[in-house]
C-alpha cells in the first residue's frame, strides 16, 4: 500500500507543480503583447481590462486544477485507506492474531493425533 501511496503523492505533486509552471508561462506569454498594446494611448484603459481578465482567467483555471487534485488525493487516500482494511486479517476477539473466532484454544501441553 505505501507504493500505491508513494505513486498518488508523485502524482499529486506534478500536477500541483505543472499546473503552477504553465499558469506562469500562459502569463508570461501574454505578458509582451499586453504591453505592447498598453503603449497605443486609446485602448490602453481596456487592455489593463482584459490583461487582469485574462490573469484571473488563468489563475482560476490553474486553480480549480489544483483544488481538484487536492480532492481526488483526498479520494485516492481514503479508496486506499479502506482496501488495506479490508485486506488486513482480522484479529481473534481474545488478541491472538491467526486464529479463528471459534477455535479452543490449545496449550502446549495437549496432545495432537
Amino acid at each position: 500500500m505505501d507504493r500505491w501511496r508513494g505513486l498518488k503523492d508523485l502524482v499529486q505533486d506534478a500536477v500541483d507543480h505543472g499546473s503552477r509552471s504553465v499558469e506562469r508561462l500562459q502569463k508570461h506569454a501574454a505578458k509582451l503583447p499586453f504591453d505592447l498594446l498598453e503603449q497605443i494611448p486609446p485602448i490602453k484603459t481596456p487592455v489593463r481590462g482584459i490583461r487582469l481578465i485574462h490573469d484571473m482567467t488563468v489563475s482560476g483555471v490553474h486553480g480549480a486544477i489544483r483544488l481538484v487534485n487536492r480532492a481526488v488525493g483526498g479520494t485516492v487516500d481514503v479508496a486506499l485507506f479502506l482496501v488495506e482494511q479490508r485486506t488486513r486479517p482480522a484479529e481473534a476477539p481474545d488478541g491472538s492474531a491467526g486464529a479463528a473466532p471459534d477455535a479452543p484454544s490449545r496449550s502446549p501441553d495437549d496432545e495432537v493425533t
